[in-house]
């Protein structure tokens, strides 16, 4: 298990305390990772200085600057058995990259995933930072990795341990459950084929990346996680999730909308940057990967504010909706002012 070169990438911005707790999750790994890739989106909260503070990184970079700016630093293991892997006199390497702009979510994924690929790592684990893994989560992946590519550990809520974060389909079902008993119970021999959280815990193969290439950066946020799931689902390679790895983070909360008919509701956060991506993103994953869905989720969106009389959010629905289907990207920052 030792054989293979495994790096996290961690993307951050602006949650310090959550990042920090999810960096000793994996300094306190029990199987051999060699790296951190901490991907900093130009945090404004003084992320660099706790890293430092925690020795972390060994100095603070301008918050300023031009370029992107990675720093190499060591920290030790803080499992009791690091002796067992590696030298201890090195200890764990940090490689802090911190952007000169906040790219998102996806532009921060697409930046981790590039610079572990070009150093050659075997395999990289992808997080947000408000995640925390167990102790044998990583141990737990490698033990699976001759079943596919792109495994995910399952993510349970960080407060209630019973149930899921995100939910996943068994069989044929259409809801997803997060019930982390039927989960367990559903899986055949751990695994939970073609079902995924990613971007929480997510392991993912150099064979994987050489096919799929890196994230889409110009999503910015919400969906790219999805997109690169699909395209490894489409690449055969192989997804799944491993039931006796186990990621906590904070349980999803998604503001939903019903329609006065038909009984469905849309996804709407009130928040226009926001509700721009999500639908953007949603649009150009449906063309890209279940094209009859383009129609039925825009007509959603019609039906809810017509209804309602509310044109403003009428009309981003439909730009963003546009602007996926024709991927022009790089618009949401219009509604940033908004």
């Amino acid at each position: 298990m030792s054989s293979s070169k495994v790096a996290a990438v961690v993307v951050t911005y602006n949650r310090k305390a959550q990042l920090l707790d999810c960096l000793n999750a994996l300094r306190g790994q029990n199987v051999s990772l060699q790296s951190i890739l901490i991907i900093d989106n130009c945090s404004t909260d003084q992320t660099e200085k706790l890293l430092f503070d925690q020795g972390y990184i060994n100095q603070i970079p301008p918050v300023e600057q031009a370029d992107k700016i990675t720093l190499e630093s060591y920290i030790p293991y803080s499992r009791t058995d690091s002796s067992k892997f590696g030298d201890d006199n090195i200890g764990l390497q940090v490689l802090y990259t911190r952007l000169p702009k906040n790219t998102g979510g996806a532009g921060g994924f697409y930046e981790g995933v590039k610079l572990g690929h070009e150093l050659g790592f075997d395999w990289l684990w992808l997080m947000d930072d408000d995640g925390v893994a167990e102790a044998d989560a990583l141990k737990q992946l490698l033990l699976k990795r001759d079943k596919a590519h792109f495994l995910n550990a399952m993510v349970i809520d960080i407060v209630h341990h019973d149930r899921l974060s995100f939910g996943l389909r068994l069989g044929d079902a259409v809801e997803g459950s997060k019930s982390r008993e039927a989960i367990e119970n559903g899986a055949l021999d751990g695994l939970i084929y073609g079902q995924a959280n990613p971007f929480n815990g997510t392991l993912i193969s150099k064979e994987l990346i050489a096919q799929i290439g890196y994230p889409k950066k110009e999503m910015f946020i919400w969906g790219d996680e999805v997109d690169y799931q699909q395209r490894a689902s489409k690449s055969g390679l192989g997804v799944a999730t491993v039931t006796k790895a186990v990621h906590y983070h904070p349980q999803a909360i998604a503001k939903k909308l019903k329609l006065p008919i038909f009984n469905e509701e849309i996804t709407w956060s009130g928040i226009p940057f926001k509700d721009y991506c999500n639908i953007r993103n949603t649009a150009y994953i449906h063309k890209q990967y279940f094209p009859k869905s383009v129609f039925t989720t825009i007509t959603k969106y019609l039906i809810y504010f017509l209804s309602k009389g509310d044109f403003s959010s009428l009309a981003l629905s439909v730009n963003a909706t546009w602007d996926g289907v024709f991927e022009r990207w790089g618009r949401e920052a219009k509604y940033l002012r908004s």
